[in-house]
């Protein structure tokens, strides 16, 4: 009986730390131990930590992205805004584009629209909520960085500060925004 009880308490602080190191949440030196527990190989703490894993990635896809009041972000994006100097200027060899200075194009797809800041190089992609883009090709390696909102493919998510690349030659399967999206994409 003490022996099932000692089990027991192991198993349940296996699954506590589990679920700590999991959110990233463990002590440090709790975590170095644990993390060797992992690396040692020991099953039950693998696939406790793996369970939590889908569980905690599993509860952020649960939580609804919540948008300013529409008020609230003008006004930000006002003040913002007025702040600055417009136009684009040339700076030595180079030019600084000031927020603004060129206009947002509708593109063949609802609910798309592209700024462009340098050439067809390098520009924004604003999408509406619930807009779906459709698969594409890529002629050129293409660098995406979500400014705003979220965007899927494949079954994954971007978020704002996640980074994508697609390799020239690539195939870019449909994508879709249930939040809209603001994206700065260059071409290489």
């Amino acid at each position: 009986m003490a022996q099932r009880n000692q089990r027991q308490a192991f198993l349940e602080e296996v699954e506590e730390q589990a679920s700590l190191f999991a959110l990233g949440a463990l002590p440090a030196d709790d975590a170095a131990r644990f993390k060797q527990r992992l690396q040692s190989g020991c099953p039950y703490c693998t696939s406790e930590v793996q369970e939590c894993d889908r569980a905690v990635k599993a509860l952020a896809l649960s939580v609804a992205e919540v948008a300013p009041p529409a008020k609230a972000r003008a006004r930000l994006l006002e003040s913002i805004g007025s702040s600055r100097p417009s136009g684009i200027l040339e700076m030595g060899p180079g030019t600084l584009l000031r927020a603004g200075s060129t206009p947002w194009k509708p593109t063949p797809i609802p609910g798309v629209e592209v700024r462009n800041l340098h050439e067809e190089k390098t520009m924004l992609v604003r999408m509406a909520p619930r807009t779906w883009y459709p698969a594409h090709d890529h002629h050129e390696s293409e660098h995406c960085l979500v400014l705003e909102g979220s965007i899927s493919s494949d079954g994954l998510t971007a978020y704002a500060g996640d980074f994508t690349y697609m390799p020239a030659g690539s195939e870019h399967n449909p994508l879709y925004t249930e939040t809209g999206c603001l994206l700065l994409i260059a071409y290489a």
